[in-house]
């Protein structure tokens, strides 16, 4: 591994961990795209796809913990949302990934497509109100069915895809109408420990890039710590229609591949 592509690496993630620190998304919706597509040109040696795949599950929970970790310092982290969307979710990771061996990789891209579409929909819906937005995390209120559903399909779309975390802000926030931060700071914890087994799996079996998930590593953790600085900065509102914009233009992108505008 070259110092150029090690640097860019670290880049890329901070990119990604920025993200995560910031809105609350896992991180792989962003670094997938640019960890395939970027180093080429920059005249670097290119990722593989199954290497790139290993590198986001290693940047989403590392994120996810430096992330949450300061996040949970602020008071962000609801504990019964957070234990309950990150074991429903891994239980649908878990069917989501068995399932993945019987489906197409047109179906993948569409599904993915979809989603996106979905998680741009969803923000149309009235925002949390005033009054919801200044819940405390021992006044917001845990609708379980409801969460339980959305943990399981949006754990379901991640083992299908490896990607998805980035659905729990938006259901969250605009479905069941928790507090924009109390999302965020949560979201983060749920993608770490949704993801722990995944990250745990690839160590274990040795698809782990050591050289390069050191520049991960790197990248996220300095990335989320000051994506935290500056959601702290700004309000709610600002977070939602930051995360409205990034949705929006993946969204954009690829429906432009879906579509065949790029050929």
């Amino acid at each position: 591994m070259s110092a150029g592509l090690f640097s860019l690496v670290v880049g890329l993630a901070g990119i990604a961990g920025f993200g995560a620190g910031f809105i609350g998304l896992g991180g792989g919706v962003l670094l997938f795209p640019l960890l395939l597509y970027l180093p080429p040109y920059f005249g670097l040696e290119p990722i593989d796809a199954k290497t790139a795949a290993a590198l986001i599950v290693s940047e989403v929970f590392f994120a996810g913990v430096i992330g949450g970790a300061a996040h949970w310092r602020k008071g962000r982290v609801q504990t019964k949302l957070t234990l309950v969307g990150a074991v429903l979710s891994a239980v649908g990771a878990f069917v989501g990934g068995t399932a993945s061996i019987w489906v197409s990789e047109g179906f993948l891209v569409a599904l993915f497509g979809i989603i996106t579409l979905v998680a741009g929909l969803v923000m149309f819906l009235p925002a949390p109100s005033a009054e919801e937005e200044a819940a405390t995390l021992d006044s917001v209120i845990i609708r379980a069915v409801p969460l339980g559903a959305i943990s399981v399909s949006v754990g379901i779309v991640v083992g299908l895809l490896g990607a998805g975390n980035f659905l729990f802000v938006p259901l969250l926030v605009y479905v069941l109408k928790i507090p924009t931060r109390i999302t965020i700071g949560s979201s983060l914890i749920i993608h770490a420990l949704n993801c722990f087994a995944g990250f745990a799996g690839k160590l274990i079996t040795g698809q782990i890039p050591f050289l390069m998930t050191i520049a991960v590593i790197i990248g996220a953790s300095v990335g989320a710590l000051f994506g935290e600085k500056s959601h702290s900065r700004v309000s709610p509102q600002t977070l939602r229609y930051a995360y409205c914009i990034v949705i929006g233009l993946v969204a954009l992108r690829v429906w432009i591949t879906i579509l065949g505008f790029d050929r």
